[in-house]
């Protein structure tokens, strides 16, 4: 893809080209290596927003989806007006993978929830190679104590919300693509440079949803009903065997105010909407489509009933 190409909107689904495109700088966050890029007639550009996350494929003894669940996420996303990383397939010079934009805007800068909940006595922080089980400490209470005063994602719809009632709409999210991995790095707090105030960063790194980590051949031997109720919070406090569709709806329950709104949004999306995000993934198995598509339906009426 060229340079000019990177700044227009593109058709869904096509996969960039992003071999001339320049390295910026390494992520330091996480466990697998990932590389800042941008196309080269924006080297010289200041600031860091227009930063774009590389993400190869990753595979060990099989080929994980986490690619396709990330360019799938992004756009479930924007159905519900969900602030999130705009994600786009993208091809390397050598990898395949997918590129996922900055979420941390120009004037701002991020920390982790992990770094937030730190102060908190007897949390686990999960930033180590030896990672807790359970995560002590990451639970909806901290949360909300952290999130106290922040607003919603600068430049996002809800930017005049609490951060509170956007965080409850990630996890509302999480339940509905059936993502299990919205660990304390795996969110975060912006803090303006100017004047010192707090926002909730965009939603990110959604590429454990839509059973990215499951072969094809494991799919067509699955009930999907049974898979989603398989859905766990085991990134949470005792989450291990508390259902997504449980944490989520608590988190709305307590939050109340527009928390309820994302409910009401994801009850609204029609099947056929469904259906066409996940039609236009390349080179995507019928299995694969067909329990895609009956798992967000049944995760949809969960988070509804």
């Amino acid at each position: 893809m060229t340079a000019d190409r990177a700044s227009s909107s593109p058709r869904p689904y096509d996969v960039w080209d992003i071999s001339d495109w320049a390295v910026m700088s390494q992520e330091a966050r996480g466990l697998d290596p990932k590389d800042w890029v941008v196309p080269p007639d924006q080297v010289a550009l200041p600031g860091q927003a227009h930063w774009w996350l590389f993400k190869p494929i990753k595979t060990a003894s099989y080929r994980r989806y986490d690619d396709w669940a990330e360019k799938l996420s992004a756009e479930f996303a924007g159905l519900l007006d969900l602030p999130s990383a705009r994600v786009e397939l993208a091809r390397g010079e050598v990898d395949e993978g997918i590129v996922s934009g900055n979420v941390t805007p120009d004037g701002w800068s991020m920390e982790s929830g992990d770094v937030e909940l730190s102060e908190f006595d007897g949390y686990l922080s999960c930033a180590t190679d030896d990672r807790p089980r359970n995560r002590v400490g990451h639970n909806l209470k901290n949360i909300a104590s952290v999130l106290d005063g922040c607003s919603g994602p600068p430049g996002s719809s809800c930017e005049n919300w609490s951060a509170s009632e956007v965080f409850a709409g990630y996890l509302v999210f999480d339940a509905w693509v059936a993502n299990t991995d919205r660990h304390a790095i795996n969110w975060g707090v912006l803090t303006c440079d100017e004047d010192g105030r707090q926002a909730l960063a965009a939603s990110f790194d959604h590429g454990s949803a839509l059973a990215s980590g499951t072969q094809d051949e494991r799919l067509a031997s699955t009930t999907v009903e049974d898979y989603a109720h398989r859905g766990f919070a085991g990134r949470f406090e005792d989450g291990a065997r508390m259902a997504l569709v449980d944490l989520a709806l608590e988190s709305v329950r307590r939050t109340g105010g527009r928390a309820e709104l994302w409910l009401e949004r994801l009850a609204a999306i029609e099947p056929a909407a469904i259906e066409g995000v996940v039609a236009d993934v390349p080179a995507m198995s019928e299995v694969r489509r067909r329990f895609l598509c009956s798992l967000l339906l049944i995760n949809q009426r969960r988070l509804a009933s």
